[in-house]
């Protein structure tokens, strides 16, 4: 069977990366998933392929079946991609191009060469009779919001599309093959707003500088992460993070006036004592260390963004045996490990319905994601079919 699933793959090289460069054309950044969920659910419709276009949010969710019964094996990820980085691009981020073994191209990495390999994988399992059904599902909002894949869940629930207690999932987001996640912490973005008295800057005495009292705050969040590093850390997950990204306030054409608000964002990626019931330590904690900086003549609020428990599969669940043994005893990684990862992704929405659920594996590179000039090696991309293949194989014992 290896020699002849590599032998499949390799002869169909030129439709696997035919199909990936046509993903990387169609813009599909957050909020215009469409035209790329239209490309997948007609190239799928093509090759016999059951595909579903699940409504979500006046756009769709796509998925696909192969096989029969109510045991499933999921390959999830996403159909969205990040807005383009600023830079210079080498070629256009929807141009694809093959340079030196790779595909560059916004998403190539990240992750539409786990979805065109996971759709391949479809294709080679279509006729195998397996015993349950390898479902591909490739969501909106993954980038942003996760109401792709929560949302089809609460659907799939509602429609006994699954049985949940059959059901087993791999996240399909890239690690370049040598290692696979069995969990991630939790995130939440925090936007914080200080309202002051704002005046003129030669005057500050006149005034309530909200920039200098949120630089305060910051401070503030900085020793509550000290705290948390020696109350919350985590031998798989480290230390919770508190992390300012981004700092608005004032105009720059107005170089002389103190504004009346200062904006920030918080990432904030809490660990598991802090994400247990809902991250229900981790608000109480921080909104206690909030409260005390409104004072001194300052307002301070704050909301929440996208928040998300974390996830983590034990390391003796069988799934997670069959990933690591197909990395390194089928694709050539003989050093691949069990790894945890800092970063959020939709492995959580399948935890909270009781699906074992691999946290990510698969053949994007995690360093390229999101930045100027994303590859994806060409080698790999073949990899990640195989990697899909071998795995639901094992999986549903054959």
């Amino acid at each position: 069977m290896t020699d002849q699933i590599r032998e499949w793959v390799h002869g169909r090289r030129g439709e696997i990366i035919d199909l990936l460069s046509q993903c990387i054309a169609t813009d599909s950044v957050t909020g215009n998933e469409g035209p790329l969920a239209d490309l997948c659910a007609s190239w799928l419709a093509g090759q016999g392929i059951e595909a579903i276009k699940q409504p979500c949010k006046g756009r769709h969710n796509v998925l696909s079946v192969v096989g029969e019964g109510e045991r499933a094996l999921v390959l999830s990820g996403h159909l969205d991609t990040v807005p383009p980085n600023e830079g210079n691009w080498k070629h256009g981020p929807f141009e694809p191009i093959v340079e030196d073994g790779k595909l560059y191209g916004l998403g190539a990495s990240d992750l539409h060469a786990s979805m065109v390999g996971a759709y391949f994988a479809s294709l080679f399992l279509r006729d195998r009779q397996l015993p349950g059904r390898l479902v591909t599902a490739y969501t909106i909002e993954e980038e942003t919001t996760g109401d792709g894949t929560r949302l089809l869940l609460d659907w799939a629930e509602e429609t006994g599309f699954f049985d949940f207690s059959q059901t087993a999932c791999v996240i399909t987001e890239p690690t370049g093959l040598d290692h696979l996640c069995l969990g991630n912490r939790a995130s939440s973005f925090l936007v914080l707003t200080v309202k002051g008295l704002g005046g003129h800057g030669s005057r500050p005495h006149l005034a309530r500088n909200p920039l200098t009292h949120l630089m305060t705050v910051l401070d503030g969040l900085a020793e509550l992460e000290a705290t948390w590093a020696g109350t919350c850390s985590d031998p798989d997950f480290g230390s919770p993070t508190l992390t300012p990204t981004s700092v608005t306030a004032g105009d720059l054409s107005r170089t002389n006036v103190i504004p009346e608000l200062a904006r920030a964002v918080v990432d904030c990626r809490p660990t598991p004592l802090l994400w247990q019931d809902d991250l229900k330590r981790f608000r109480r904690e921080l909104g206690e260390c909030l409260s005390s900086f409104n004072k001194d003549g300052f307002e301070l609020s704050w909301e929440e963004l996208y928040p998300r428990e974390g996830h983590k599969l034990e390391a003796t669940h069988p799934l997670a045996g069959h990933v690591l043994s197909t990395l390194r005893d089928d694709l050539g990684y003989p050093q691949a490990e069990f790894r945890y990862t800092p970063a959020g992704n939709d492995a959580v929405y399948f935890a909270l319905k009781g699906v074992p659920t691999i946290n990510k594996v698969g053949p994007g590179h995690p360093e390229c994601a999101h930045r100027v000039n994303e590859f994806v090696a060409l080698e790999n991309v073949l990899l990640g079919v195989e990697l899909y293949i071998r795995v639901a194989l094992k999986h549903f014992g054959l």
